[in-house]
Order: structure tokens, then C-alpha cells, then sequence
């Protein structure tokens, strides 16, 4: 997917495809999908702007042939042929994509677009699969690609390149042969196969631009009248690890391949090794975590005369490097404890963060969550974002289980069970301790009671023995049974855990 005369961004979204369809080798959490459903935007995002590009290269074709139409008027119509046949299997690949959120229960109430059940793993292979709906695509994504290789003819490259990209032969898996419709939608979530779809749709846009861009070159450039220009910045990524670089394309959506526009960002202006048909390649460094801004112009000679179109301001989001890995079963939150939390989102800085919770507070730069007083099962925490106008922007929540504390053991002289002396005994502490516990939590015991055979049980105040327990004791031989129970004990917040009691035999 990533041969061929392909342009760095369209490199950059193939290999992005590889990484996805690892990841659907695993079991994807919420997280993965709605991971997914924001690179579906962000393709959204692509095709929108090279079909801006698209745009202004047909109104170029339109006005070369208003002032020659015997020259450019064939041309013209190649053009608008390849623009009739992209659009038609643009918009077959739509219907069938709200098909799809229509059959999997319709789209997210808050979210248009997104469709509800994300991990619905049924509707995509009965659409495209038993219904037969994958062959058809295959057919019509054939046929597309072969009129696209027949209008580039003359071009390898770019035949090659179309070949790459539409490539629809089967795939072989654990060593059978799989259908190109079994490889794109059999056992995927839909949010993944949504993304698949609208990656096919990006691709159409791209191929589409790269032969019209092909048939523009039959016609001289000088005779083609530009009727608009403005800036155009595509990013590689908007997303940025600390340490690493953001890389950008900036260009002039109609130029003149004669001559190079000159570029200034950020006041320095762009050396003409690094600008090529008009397209500069822009590397601003990625040092500080936070959100980044940059803006320039371009200037251009048009008839004599030295044009300057102002960039608009751009940002990127610098990020350090992090990885996240959640242990799913042990998101659990204990009573009687503050429970550390770490929240961070790449990219922004954590002053602005907003976090809500039951019993969630800030401390220092991490929080705490206090569920003491949380007498449900499951709470859940939402982070949110302070945009720069003072709004707010949610970036999603978690729920957790709400536990009790563990049992506690009792102890006297740190031992539960064993052998000792009734003189040690009388000497000792009864202590309650939390084994094997992740917390440093300390327990007062405040009563007791012991049994020593014969005589009754002695209740006992406090964490010592009574004058009563003491002297039944004394009068124990060696061999007896002493059993301390009902140990009650407390925490500083006042709970109370059950406590295991001890046995001591006497020697």
C-alpha cells in the first residue's frame, strides 16, 4: 500500500491502515474504537481538503478552455469524466456506509455520524458478505481503477501507483488463500469497518487528483487562467510526541510550475531545496509539551506584479512520548482510602484539565478519590478540557468498582497463630494489620476478647488484657488454647473491616 509515485501524506494514511488492521487482531476496548472513530474524522478531514484542490483544478481546466477550446475543451472533459466516475463510486461507498449505521441501530444521540454500536461485529459481513455487497464494490473498484490506469496511459508511474492502491487480489492467511472482500469486513467491528470505507473514499479522492493533475500537464500551463488561489497547509499529523518534529505541506491550491512562490513561516523564509511544483516542506521543531501556533505568508509574481496570501493561524499539539496500559479487571477504587489517580490527555497541558468525580480532588499536580462515602457499586470520572474561548470539551470518562476494605488479621507480637508464654501474652498488643494490600493503612484496635479455657470468654477495652484476662492466664498450664476474637478495629475515616482472629497455644 505504500509503493508506488504516492504523495508523503498519502504514505503516511496507508501505513496508518497497516497499524489499524494489527489492531484488530485484539480484543479493542471503548478507548480503540473511539480511537477509531477519530481517525475516521481525521480522513474526513483529508478529503475535504484535497477536494478543495480538486476544486480549483477543474475551474483551471473550465478557464483554459474559455480561452481555447479547441485545445483544452478535450481536456476539460477528460477531466469532468474522471470527476463523474470518482463521484459515482464516492457516493456508492456512502450509501452502503449509512446502510451499515442505519442496520446497526442508527447513529450516537450526542455524536451524528457515529454510529451507536460501534463493536457490532454482524451487520458489516451479512451486508458485504452474504448479501453479496462485497463483490459488488470489488467490481465497481475495479472497473474504476482499470478507467483511471486507461486515462493515465503514458504514465507508469502513476499506473503503477493506481495499481497499489486498488489492489483487490486475495490475501493469503495462515496459509489459505482469503478473499479481498473476507480480508476488509469478515469478524471487524463496524467502527473499523466505517474507517476501512471511508479510507477507500480517501484513496478514490487522492487517485482522482493525482490523474487529473496528470491531465492537466497536456495543457501549457501558461494557457491555463487561474481564476483563485489560496493557501493550502496539509499536515502529516497534527498530533506531535515530544522530541519528534511536525511536518507539514504548504502550497498554493493553483500555481505556476515556471516558478516557485516564495514561503515565509514565522518569519523565516523557506530555502528553495525544500520547495518543489510549488509545495514547500515546513519542519518546526517539537520541544515543550502543549498546544503549538505557527502562521506565515506566501508570496508570488503574477504579471509582474509580487502577490502575498497571508497563512491563517495553524496549531499542532506537542505530547511526550507516553504509553498507556490498563490492567481492565483492577480498576477499583477502595472506601476508607485516598486513592491516587494519574489523569493526562497528550498534548494538553494539565492545568487545563477538569476532573469530576464523587469524591474526586486535586492534589498537586495528580488527584485523589475518597469513596468513602460512595455507597454504590461503580462511580464514574469524566475528564474534560478549557478551551482557549473558555468552553469546555469533554474527552470522555470511566467508570470503576467501588470495593470494601479487605479483611484485616489480628496479631499479637506479630504472630496470628503459634506458641508462647502466658507472661508474653500478658506483656502484648493486639494488633490488627491489612495483608498484601496496596495501601499503608493503619488500624486502631479499640476492643477485644479472649478465651482462656476453662474459664468464660473476658472481654477486653483497648488493645491490652484486662486485669481479668491476665489473671485467668496465670492460671493456664501449658498446652491451653488461648483464642483472641472479635477483634474490632478502625481506620482514621472510621471504617471498620473485619478482622481474623488469633490462636495461641501455650507453652
Amino acid at each position: 500500500m505504500a509503493g508506488g509515485n504516492l504523495s508523503p501524506r498519502q504514505k503516511m494514511i496507508n501505513m496508518m491502515y497497516l497499524v489499524l488492521t494489527a489492531l484488530l487482531a485484539l480484543n479493542v476496548s471503548r478507548e480503540v474504537m473511539d480511537a477509531f472513530y477519530e481517525v475516521m474524522l481525521g480522513q474526513k478531514a483529508s478529503i475535504e481538503t484535497v477536494e478543495n484542490q480538486n476544486d480549483f483544478i477543474y475551474a483551471a481546466f473550465q478557464s483554459a478552455a474559455n480561452d481555447n477550446e479547441a485545445k483544452a475543451g478535450p481536456w476539460r472533459d477528460k477531466a469532468l469524466q474522471v470527476k463523474a466516475e470518482s463521484d459515482k463510486l464516492f457516493n456508492m461507498i456512502e450509501d452502503m456506509k449509512e446502510e451499515l449505521v442505519v442496520r446497526s441501530g442508527g447513529e450516537d444521540e450526542e455524536n451524528p455520524g457515529k454510529p451507536k454500536k460501534m463493536d457490532d461485529r454482524e451487520v458489516a459481513p451479512n451486508y458485504f458478505l452474504i448479501e453479496q455487497n462485497g463483490p459488488k464494490l470489488k467490481n465497481a473498484m475495479a472497473a474504476y481503477r482499470d478507467f483511471l490506469k486507461q486515462e493515465s496511459a503514458g504514465n507508469a508511474s502513476l499506473t503503477d501507483a493506481l495499481d497499489h492502491t486498488f489492489d483487490l487480489s486475495d490475501h493469503m492467511h495462515d496459509g489459505a488463500s482469503m478473499s479481498w472482500e473476507q480480508a476488509k469486513f469478515e469478524h471487524y467491528p463496524l467502527i473499523s469497518v466505517m474507517t476501512f470505507l471511508t479510507g477507500m473514499q480517501s484513496d478514490i479522492r487522492t487517485s482522482e487528483a493525482n490523474v487529473i493533475d496528470f491531465l492537466q500537464a497536456n495543457i501549457n500551463a501558461r494557457d491555463i487562467k487561474v481564476t483563485g488561489v489560496m493557501p493550502i497547509v496539509i499536515p502529516k499529523s497534527t498530533f506531535v510526541t515530544q522530541g519528534d518534529k511536525y511536518e507539514a505541506q504548504v502550497l498554493l491550491a493553483a500555481f505556476d510550475d515556471t516558478q516557485n512562490p516564495t514561503f515565509i513561516i514565522d518569519g523565516q523564509e523557506i530555502s528553495e531545496e525544500d520547495i518543489l511544483n510549488g509545495i514547500a516542506t515546513i519542519s518546526l521543531p517539537a520541544n515543550g509539551v502543549g498546544t503549538k501556533k505557527w502562521s506565515g505568508e506566501i508570496r508570488l509574481l503574477t504579471n509582474g506584479e509580487e502577490k502575498t496570501y497571508a497563512i491563517s493561524e495553524q496549531t499542532y499539539n506537542v505530547a511526550p512520548p507516553s504509553v498507556v496500559i490498563s490492567p481492565t479487571k483492577m480498576n477499583v477504587l477502595y472506601r476508607g482510602v485516598d486513592n491516587p489517580l494519574e489523569v493526562s490527555v497528550p498534548g494538553v497541558d494539565p492545568s487545563n484539565l477538569i476532573v469530576n468525580g464523587p469524591g474526586v480532588k486535586k492534589v498537586g499536580n495528580d488527584y485523589i478519590a475518597d469513596v468513602t462515602r460512595n455507597s454504590g457499586g461503580t462511580m464514574k470520572i469524566s475528564v474534560s478540557v478549557k478551551e482557549e474561548d473558555g468552553s469546555t470539551k469533554s474527552m470522555g470518562s470511566k467508570e470503576f468498582r467501588v470495593k470494601n476494605l479487605p479483611d484485616a488479621t489480628g496479631e499479637i507480637f506479630g504472630k496470628t497463630e503459634g506458641l508462647m508464654s502466658a507472661n508474653l501474652i500478658k506483656k502484648g498488643k493486639v494488633d490488627a494489620v491489612f495483608n498484601n494490600f496496596d495501601f499503608e493503612l493503619p488500624l486502631r484496635v479499640t476492643s477485644f476478647q479472649i478465651i482462656v479455657p476453662p474459664f468464660a470468654p473476658i472481654d477486653c477495652k483497648g488493645n491490652t488484657l484486662s486485669s481479668n484476662a491476665k489473671a485467668a492466664l496465670d492460671k493456664a498450664k501449658p498446652g491451653t488454647p488461648v483464642i483472641i476474637r472479635n477483634i474490632k478495629a478502625t481506620t482514621e475515616k472510621g471504617i471498620k473491616p473485619k478482622v481474623a482472629p488469633i490462636t495461641i497455644d501455650l507453652n
